[in-house]
């Protein structure tokens, strides 16, 4: 059985990112080539259990962490009480995780905004697309040039890159079911 080594890659790499490690650094504690550690990052090479075991000890992290969230029926369920909530800096509203996380290729959230609450530019990122459809109240979107006022059961779709604000301008609350490819939370 191989292992889900993209998830893994993508775990390895987010720990190095978070303590500041290079990948000089990286070889120098591990033993291991930058070659060798770029390419399990990337999902291009699996590693052995002990080149493994010699990452987790470099990054001061757990070998299950690694393991953690992997289901080999890759479906993933999550519950209404056991949604992850979420904070945005410069956002109001909340912010409820739908998607399984992780190494997910597509994120989903739940975003309520009460009236005047907004989301501020915190899902842009790099290349990707993101698409929400509003199932409730009235939300006004603004690009840069343009705005658009979306009632319930209307969508959009735009790219990451693009600079934008969600307001709820509506006279109740306004909920949002927001999908971001690739996810950044």
């Amino acid at each position: 059985m191989r292992l889900p080594i993209e998830s893994i890659g993508h775990k390895i790499r987010m720990i190095r990112k978070e303590r500041g490690f290079t990948l000089e650094i990286m070889a120098n504690k591990t033993g291991l080539s930058k070659g060798l550690l770029s390419q399990v990052e990337r999902g291009i090479s699996q590693p052995s259990l002990d080149s493994l075991w010699k990452i987790t000890k470099a990054l001061e992290a757990s070998i299950i962490h690694f393991f953690e969230d992997i289901d080999q029926k890759q479906v993933h369920v999550t519950r209404k009480p056991k949604r992850r909530q979420m904070v945005f800096p410069e956002s109001t509203g909340t912010y409820a995780l739908l998607s399984a996380g992780g190494s997910s290729k597509l994120g989903m959230l739940e975003v309520k905004l009460q009236k005047g609450e907004m989301v501020v530019d915190k899902f842009v990122q790099g290349e990707g697309e993101e698409c929400f459809v509003v199932t409730k109240g009235t939300v006004t979107v603004r690009f840069n040039d343009e705005e658009h006022v979306l009632e319930a059961g209307d969508s959009i779709t735009f790219d990451s890159t693009k600079s934008h604000s969600v307001e709820n301008t509506g006279e109740e609350e306004a909920v949002l079911i927001w999908s971001v490819t690739p996810p950044q939370f």
